[in-house]
């Protein structure tokens, strides 16, 4: 019985040895050269004393090497944390608090964060990455099992707080059966992995990993032409990734040979998924609709989205609900929910989107508040509440509707985002926009280089309520770059 993910990996380099694991750049790791180097750094990290059970910090950038450690790490049944590299010190301390660590793994650059955080300076066990060699000694191992705590890390909270999503082997698991029943990978595919988990999914899978020449922590920076050379020189065939991402990529003009795209991690509106299959050439694009918690949940081609005939105040359509997941949608609540059968809601009606299925996390880390707000156990089954407004039509297809936070009411009725967010996508000139309400005042904010007289008069002749419209740069995620930060963007309104 397979337990730990890496054991994929190592049936794998017996399979085919001499296969292309993954490509950097200019670096490329066979099958086999991979799971020998993964071996000999496992021995090197439990002869500094790291064991299973330990929880392990990691700063390294996406490349070959972050792979190596990261699947040495769960070799040994350690647990591998990762705070996003835009964490400022705030958010890096909390996160330590939640998860506290016992060694740390980073680059020589990131280094630096001894200086900046007392949580890091205090964690003992240091190691720098590029400096690891093989040791004479060999440690027996403890392996892992299906229970063991392989991943953590943070998801920004309902109060602000991070919340350590807590991924045990047997949850990476099943989220990659679930991955690979749906992303149907081939034999021969060579993926463009731009989102890290995914390099793992694709190591288990067998595949070729080509990770883009390019900086994570600015998905919205890259430079298209050396995108378009990965692609062309590595005969990439598949790809995944954030809408940001392949919209960026579009810009450089029409690209060829990819046969398919999976992105997500933000909504897809119709104008965007119109730009992807106009630009991806032969490509089918699928549009995946989950989230840290769960994915996926659903999915639709652009293809699909496109030919669909209902008006936009209908919310993003994001397909079917995939066989794998429950759906429930639940009365819209700012509180624990107590009776779980009494807050669900007929076919039609908008709530809260909640899910279940055995790829769907069931725990947070250290983390009481938002464990009991998250998670309802109902019929010895765990449901995530994903935060997502939405609902389901007569047919079973699943709408976005914005989140449920974001929600506001007006003339007695309550109003979502994605609806309006869409229509303002429908007019030529406008690249993203959304509406708030603040004190009282409905404020449509929209990212364009319109005149705001002829705006305005564009917004009235279409029929929007609105009491003021700005015109500003629209804050985005920092993870994906890809969704709207509301919460920055009311610090900015107000």
């Amino acid at each position: 019985m397979i337990n730990n993910i890496v054991e994929i990996l190592f049936k794998n380099a017996e399979k085919h040895p001499e296969k292309l694991a993954i490509i950097h750049k200019k670096e490329k790791v066979t099958y086999r050269k991979l799971a020998q180097d993964v071996k000999e750094y496992a021995q090197y990290f439990l002869s500094k004393g790291i064991k299973k059970g330990d929880n392990v910090l990691i700063f390294v950038p996406m490349t070959i090497e972050l792979y190596k450690i990261l699947s040495a790490i769960f070799y040994i049944g350690a647990t591998a944390v990762f705070v996003d590299a835009w964490a400022d010190k705030n958010r890096l301390d909390q996160a330590l608090t939640i998860v506290p660590c016992k060694a740390f793994i980073a680059c020589p650059k990131a280094f630096i964060l001894k200086l900046i955080s007392k949580k890091v300076r205090d964690v003992g066990i240091n190691i720098i990455s590029g400096k690891i060699r093989k040791t004479k000694k060999n440690i027996e191992i403890e392996p892992a099992t299906s229970d063991t705590t392989a991943l953590i890390t943070f998801t920004t909270g309902s109060t602000g707080l991070p919340k350590a999503a807590k991924r045990t082997h047997e949850f990476l698991l099943e989220q990659h059966y679930v991955l690979k029943k749906h992303l149907a990978p081939q034999e021969n595919d060579v993926d463009l992995a731009s989102l890290p988990v995914f390099v793992l999914h694709n190591l288990a899978c067998g595949t070729t990993s080509v990770i883009p020449d390019f900086n994570p922590q600015k998905p919205a920076d890259i430079n298209p032409k050396k995108i378009s050379n990965d692609i062309k020189n590595n005969k990439v065939t598949t790809s995944v990734g954030s809408p940001r991402f392949y919209e960026k990529l579009a810009d450089f003009g029409e690209i060829n040979g990819l046969k398919r795209i999976f992105t997500g991690g933000a909504p897809v509106f119709p104008k965007s998924a119109k730009l992807l299959q106009e630009k991806f050439i032969n490509c089918n694009v699928e549009i995946v609709y989950g989230s840290t918690e769960a994915e996926p949940i659903a999915s639709i081609s652009t293809r699909e989205l496109l030919d669909f005939k209902g008006d936009v105040k209908d919310g993003l359509y994001v397909g079917k609900p995939i066989d794998d997941i429950n759906i429930k949608i639940i009365k819209p609540s700012d509180k624990v929910i107590e009776d779980f059968e009494s807050m669900w809601l007929p076919t039609g009606e908008i709530g809260e989107i909640c899910v279940e299925g055995k790829h769907v996390l069931k725990e947070y880390y250290n983390s009481e508040r938002a464990q009991n707000f998250a998670k309802i156990h109902y019929n010895m089954q765990v449901w995530h509440r994903t935060g997502d407004a939405g609902y389901l039509d007569n047919d079973g297809n699943l709408f976005l509707m914005g989140r449920v936070k974001n929600r506001f009411e007006h003339k007695g009725k309550e109003v979502y985002v994605f609806p309006i967010e869409n229509a303002l996508l429908e007019i030529d000139g406008i690249k993203i926009g959304t509406v708030l309400k603040l004190d009282k005042e409905i404020i449509i904010a929209i990212e364009t280089k319109i005149p705001q007289g002829k705006i305005e008069q564009e917004l009235r002749n279409k029929n929007f309520e609105f009491d003021k419209v700005v015109i500003t740069k629209i804050p985005r995620d920092p993870r994906h770059n890809s969704k709207i930060d509301y919460d920055k963007l009311k610090k900015i309104l107000s």
